[in-house]
């Protein structure tokens, strides 16, 4: 069979929902020619498929961004468009049997993946994650109708509307079309007229899970020898007399069983691009909030300390850790540490509570973080948009638009933690009990079934073809 092509204009390694789309087509049996960034490593499993060719393509010099907006778009289409044409061209197979398009960015891949898919006879796909032109008009500030524009950015607005056109017709012209939220398959249909099948983000079975105590234990224990954690987790004074190998969080007893204690502090992570699209002064300011609570409040609702863990990394991260750095806290402590690929997961395992600070540009895409905590079965604090209430639901998370609604969650969430929180617990409970869903199950339904119908019906009219040619040849040389 021939290979199918996708394509990503960002970096493969954090592009998590087109990997695990990588390896669902290779479970199959179909080669597949990944094209990306390739600025970090991918997943070792994604690696180290035999089935996978990484075709890497380079991002542009980081210098364009430093050019005025329009100066610096027009440089960056013209540096896109020539590493697109030689890879898609020149690098990929002659031949395939689909090509899949991540959107966004969509300018200019969904026009090379399009034509691509003409000269290779292949199937033309695009997998919605956002909108393009919804991410452009955010970035520059043109969704504010009160605000006066200025000349730069009412070119800049004409610009996102084309883009916008560009989506709907590329849209119109692809076989298959996949999006993340059902409000985004009601949208693209008002909008562009784009008919498209609901996929949605499920954690993989071999990535997320619930964690035992002991798999918690050991994650504690081998983060005492983690630089970021070691001087704060690490307990040179023993639990109590028979137990061994004490963190913060747990310990070893005589017999040799882990446990978790039962003074330690509420471990809190969440995940951001360190963006303006997400706020992070909202959880810094709820913190900030809840550590100068009174003591007679914290006595009253049994307030515990908060172990806050923020991964990811993007260009606002220093100007957070510096205004982090200069508050004197008393009952939090914050962590930003680099985690491997591999403790990602089980570092979201061993969380308590997880907070999603996302804010979709189109309030139509869902957070992937959002997913990855509900599979390792963490309850979930997300920032409400429209279309959230399709993943946090009352039984797993809930819901806030303000500081002050999110320092009053963290409140009740953690209130008598860890022996009584009632709330947290009730969550925690009704999150075991129910089953997300894996990536594996929702791709095997959603969208396997139509890919295979089209690729199982060209490589019978190949064959065919094939086979009406062989018996044509054998006549004439009769």
């Amino acid at each position: 069979m021939h290979p199918a092509i996708v394509v990503v204009l960002g970096d493969i390694g954090h592009s998590p929902r087109m990997c695990f789309h990588v390896m669902s087509l290779t479970a199959k049996g179909i080669p597949v020619q990944y094209v990306g960034y390739q600025e970090s490593r991918p997943n070792d499993r994604l690696l180290n498929d035999p089935l996978v060719t990484i075709i890497p393509i380079s991002p542009p010099s980081p210098f364009i961004s430093n050019l005025p907006s329009i100066i610096s778009l027009c440089f960056k289409l013209i540096w896109m468009c020539g590493t697109l044409i030689s890879t898609l061209f020149f690098k990929t197979a002659s031949s395939a049997s689909l090509i899949l398009v991540q959107n966004p960015p969509g300018v200019p891949t969904l026009w090379f993946g399009y034509f691509a898919s003409k000269i290779k006879g292949a199937t033309f796909v695009i997998d919605w994650h956002n909108y393009t032109s919804s991410i452009i008009q955010y970035n520059y500030d043109l969704n504010n109708d009160n605000k006066s524009l200025t000349y730069i950015q009412m070119i800049l607005k004409f610009i996102a509307g084309c883009i916008a056109s560009f989506e709907g017709y590329f849209g119109r012209r692809a076989k298959f079309n996949f999006c993340v939220s059902n409000s985004m398959r009601i949208d693209l249909k008002n909008k562009w007229n784009v008919k498209a099948i609901t996929h949605y983000d499920r954690p993989p079975s071999w990535k997320f899970r619930c964690l035992t105590i002991e798999d918690k234990h050991q994650f504690f224990w081998k983060l005492c020898q983690h630089p970021d954690f070691a001087s704060l987790i690490s307990q040179k004074q023993e639990f109590d007399k028979s137990s061994t190998e004490t963190t913060l969080f747990s310990y070893r007893d005589k017999d040799g069983v882990s446990r978790l204690r039962n003074d330690r502090p509420l471990l809190l992570i969440s995940s951001t691009s360190w963006t303006k699209d997400e706020d992070f002064g909202i959880l810094l300011d709820a913190l900030r909030k809840f550590d100068t609570s009174p003591p007679p409040k914290r006595s009253s609702l049994m307030l515990p300390k908060i172990f806050v863990v923020i991964t990811g990394k993007g260009p606002m991260k220093e100007q957070y850790l510096q205004t982090m750095n200069k508050i004197r806290w008393r009952y939090v402590t914050i962590v930003t540490p680099w985690l491997e690929a591999e403790d990602y997961p089980i570092m979201l395992g061993c969380a308590d509570l997880g907070v999603s600070l996302h804010a979709s540009t189109s309030g139509l895409d869902l957070p992937m973080k959002v997913v990855d905590m509900l599979g390792c079965r963490v309850p979930v604090l997300a920032k409400k948009f429209d279309a959230i209430g399709e993943l946090v639901k009352p039984t797993n998370g809930k819901l806030f638009k303000s500081m002050e609604e999110l320092c009053n969650l963290l409140v009740e969430m953690s209130g008598g933690f860890p022996e009584s929180s009632k709330v947290l617990t009730d969550l925690k409970n009704q999150l075991l009990e129910e089953h997300p869903g894996s990536w594996e199950a929702q791709w095997d339904a959603n969208f396997w079934p139509p890919i295979e119908n089209l690729l199982m019906s060209k490589l019978h009219e190949k064959r065919r073809r094939e086979r009406f040619s062989d018996d044509g040849y054998s006549e004439e040389s009769d």
